[in-house]
This record gives structure tokens, sequence and C-alpha cells, in this order.
């Protein structure tokens, strides 16, 4: 139902007394008027005269019901209503009841009322005959503070399970304790919605899963949605290994500044995401199933460390490791962040590209690296080795830092090399760097390291070493 101005002017002059009626009552009037369905009504009652525009402006329970209609209508159109309603309802809380056509715009709509999620007390969706309603302040209990922790954001067609075993309808959930809790959010979409975003998503954790090879995010689209995300602290990304294939124009370069954990998992644009994200922060990297045994696209444009690895050594997935090893170079060129911990997970590099990215890792303390072609020349990285400088020569080791020392299914190393390596540093760093030697080192599945080296190694490692 839409009310004129004009239908509402002429019904009052036929009825003069509710002119007279005590303001109390008016704006009880007003509120329950709000709550008809239309999202226009209080700007329509507003029009009537002055004492109504008055008293509307001036009444923030009139405004706590935010009714958004999304169809036909601009994201500019809808963030100016979102704000209006917003600050006319302060301080009290707001309820925002969302009638979707479309289910993709779902997020965007969200990100106009996330910024005041203390306020934000009741949310009602319907879409496609399905009612969703939250109270966010049950999810949050008695909590003094609401913060925004975790996006789960599920790459697929929306209420595409049509036993209903999805969990697509939950919208918001909850963690954290009592004195702090954290609404999170789960949303299905078939792509990120980069070009309609309005507002920044607050979260501090973000998490992209691709369910559909239809669906797979090209890295420009995943970089235009994390510019959106500035707060970001966490962020997993496990795609289907899609070749995106080749770009054909430069990328944008996204800072997140607070980012300090980033897994790729099952990814084949590596490069083109590690390429162009700035992580100053960044502490952790964990990359898993990114080796792919087939060619993939060359990257759009020939850098510095493209060549082909003058070590020449074996492997099963030679162009994913160059991808790999690429990226991370520039990932580290760009950003020099305090990484502490690398875990490769049958995620591989060229040797090139180990001995590039471990004369760069000096605040590394963790390495782990599972089902990986690394060669004895890769090993012998470990070793300390001859630096020369004005002072004449000196010892120095590669990952100063290093105290944990993984190694799973490992197959083209050989134990001899693992023995001469890791002794010669543990010789060096337990005497000249004790606060900075290896501690824990992990040796398991890998072929060629047999018991005799194993029973080698403890001599130097006794109970830091560990075999399976």
């Amino acid at each position: 139902m839409i009310i004129s101005t004009s239908t509402v002017y002429k019904d009052i002059q036929s009825f003069p007394p509710f002119t007279s009626l005590p303001s109390e009552l008016l704006i009880e009037i007003f509120s329950t008027c709000s709550l008809t369905g239309d999202w226009h009504i209080p700007l329509t009652l507003s029009k009537v005269c002055r004492l109504w525009r008055d008293l509307i402006v001036s009444a923030p329970c009139i405004w706590q019901t935010i009714v958004v209609l999304e169809s036909r209508r601009t994201m500019s159109s809808i963030r100016t209503q979102a704000e209006l309603w917003v600050a006319r309802s302060s301080p009290l809380p707001f309820n925002v009841v969302l009638k979707l056509t479309d289910f993709e715009r779902l997020l965007p709509i969200m990100s106009c009322f996330l910024p005041n999620i203390a306020r934000w007390m009741r949310c009602t969706i319907t879409y496609d005959g399905r009612n969703f309603e939250t109270s966010l302040s049950d999810l949050t209990l008695s909590s003094p503070r609401r913060i925004l922790h975790h996006l789960d954001i599920l790459l697929k067609t929306p209420f595409e399970d049509v036993a209903g075993d999805d969990e697509d309808d939950v919208i918001f959930f909850s963690c954290g304790s009592a004195t702090y809790r954290h609404i999170s959010m789960r949303v299905a979409t078939t792509k990120l919605p980069h070009t309609e975003m309005v507002n920044p998503l607050l979260f501090t954790s973000l998490d992209i899963s691709e369910a559909a090879f239809e669906y797979s995010v090209r890295s420009p689209d995943l970089l235009r949605f994390l510019a959106h995300c500035p707060n970001l602290e966490h962020l997993y990304f496990h795609g289907l290994s899609n070749d995106e294939g080749t770009l054909n124009a430069p990328l944008p370069s996204i800072a997140l500044p607070r980012l300090h954990t980033l897994l790729l998992d099952q990814v084949c644009n590596q490069r083109s995401i590690l390429s162009h994200l700035h992580l100053p922060a960044l502490r952790e990297l964990h990359l898993r199933h990114i080796n792919v045994d087939y060619s993939l696209e060359p990257y759009y444009v020939s850098e510095e460390g493209d060549s082909d690895d003058e070590f020449h050594d074996f492997s099963q997935s030679p162009h994913s490791d160059l991808h790999t090893g690429m990226g991370i170079r520039k990932l580290l060129s760009r950003s020099h962040p305090p990484l502490e911990i690398l875990d490769m997970d049958l995620s591989d590099m060229r040797t090139k590209d180990f001995r590039w990215v471990f004369d760069k890792l000096s605040d590394l303390k963790q390495f782990s690296i599972v089902g990986s072609d690394m060669s004895d020349s890769v090993v012998a990285l470990f070793m300390p080795f001859v630096v020369e400088d004005g002072d004449g020569e000196r010892m120095s080791v590669r990952l100063p830092r290093l105290s944990v020392l993984k190694m799973y299914s490992c197959q083209q190393l050989s134990g001899d090399a693992l023995v001469k390596a890791l002794s010669a540093r543990v010789h060096y760093t337990d005497h000249a760097t004790p606060d900075a030697t290896l501690t824990t080192v992990v040796i398991s599945s890998c072929n060629d390291f047999t018991a005799g080296n194993a029973q080698e190694l403890s001599w130097d490692l006794h109970d830091r070493l560990h075999v399976s």
C-alpha cells in the first residue's frame, strides 16, 4: 500500500480533532504506521505539515524499523535510506526487514547496516517464499560488546539443495566469550559482489570457498572484493584448482595492513593473488594442494626470476612451482612481512625460488613441507655458509631464527644430504645462536631417510629429532 501526501492531508482535513492529539499519541500512531511494510512511510508522513515533520524527525522510535524493498532499487538509494534511518533512530536499537528478489544483493545491502552492529537488534529476510528471522540480541546474550568477526562466503547457487540439508538460511551466528560476543555471517552467492559494495566489510576473518567450477573466482574479482575488507586479520581461500587463463590487464594492488594469517588451498591463481597483496603484518602463510601436473597459462607479464631454474631439478609440477615461487617472491618484495610460519602442503617451488625465499625470511621460526619434490640442493640451503664482508669472512645461516622444521613425504631428497645439512646447522647454531637453533625436527615418510640416517642425525639432535 502506497500512501500519497495529498490523500493523507485530505483525510486529516476531514477530521480536525486529529490535529489536536497530544504529541505522544501522534508519535505512537506514526510508529505503528511505520510497521506497515512501506519503507517510505515516515518520509511521506513528514511532508503533511510542519508539526508532523518536527515530531517525526525528533522521535527516534518512528525510525526503528527499517524496511528495505530491494526490487529495482539502486544500491545508492538503499544506502541513503539506511544511513538516514540509522541516524534518525539513534540512540535507540533498530530492526531491519529486508525483502529480496535477488539473493546476490544480500551482502552489499547488509554492509549498509553492519557498521552499526551494536544497535542492530533483529533482522528479518524474505526471499522466494522463504523467511529468515534472527535476533542479534539473542546471539550476543548479555554481552556488553558485539564484535564483527567472521564472514563465510560459499560460492554456489543459494538454496540449491532441494532436500533442505544446506545451511543457506543461517545468515548470522555467534561465538566468543560472555564478555565479547562475536557476530559472524554465512552467505551463499554465485559471485563476489565487489561491484555493488558501497560500505567496507569490517570483519576480521574471511573464508571464501568455491563449491562448483562455474563459480570459480578470478583473481581480479577476488582482489577487488578484498579491497572492501580493510580490517582482515585472517584470510582463507579454498578453490577448485581451476586455471583462470591469461589475464590481459594489470591487476590492482590491495593493502590489508592487519592481515597476519593467509591460507590458499587448491588454487591455480596463486601467483596473481600473492603478487598483488600488500601484507606488511603477515606472520603465517599456508599453501595447500597447489601443485598440479598440467600446464598453466603464463603470467600476463614477464618478471625477473621467470627464467629457467639453473639447478634443473626434477619436479612433477613445474608450472605451479613457477607460479608459487614467483608469487611468494613478489609478496615478500612488496610487503617485507615478519613471516614466522611457512606451511607448504603439496605446494612446491623451484630450487632457485627456495634459495631466494630462504635468503629473505630472517624472522621465520617454523617451516613445514609435505609432498615436495625438493632436491638435495634445497636441503643444502639449511647448512651454514661463509659470508665475506668488510671485516673478512664469517659464518652465517639462512632462516637464522628457524626452530621448527617438519618434512613429510619428500621423496626426492636423500637421507645423507639431510644428515649432513642439519648436523652442520646445529653444530653452528647451538653454539653461535643458542636462543635461535633447531628445537624440533620432524622427518616422516621420506623413503630415502633410512634408520641409519636417523641414528646418525640423532647423535646431534638427540630428543629434538622425531622420525616416523
